[in-house]
């Protein structure tokens, strides 16, 4: 599955307040799961309906948190995306910090 390079214009992840609103602990739950499962991928809602592609905005959340799912370790070793990529993209999301999410070991079990 190809990876989105940026956020989109209003990824539920930004953190400019443009993001779509999802109902709330939605985002903590696709975090959640994200961390349970390092093969789990959040699929862009802009590419639903065709190519689907992984959210630049949840690569570049879990980033901040240090754990980078399996598509992007990979989308990096195949030259996909760039490190420049996943830094550009996590000045764009929202901090960890400001979520309501289990403690990391918690969360890796």
């Amino acid at each position: 599955m190809p990876i989105t390079k940026r956020p989109c214009s209003n990824c539920p992840f930004r953190c400019d307040g443009a993001g779509i609103e999802l109902s709330p602990g939605r985002i903590e739950g696709i975090v959640t799961d994200l961390l349970k499962d390092d093969q789990q991928t959040f699929v862009c809602h802009k590419t639903l309906d065709k190519e689907r592609r992984t959210c630049a905005g949840a690569v570049a959340l879990m980033s901040k948190l240090g754990r980078l799912p399996v598509i992007a370790r990979l989308g990096l070793a195949y030259g996909v995306i760039t490190a420049a990529d996943v830094e550009a993209s996590a000045e764009m999301v929202i901090e960890p910090s400001a979520l309501d999410l289990p403690s990391l070991t918690a969360a890796s079990r």
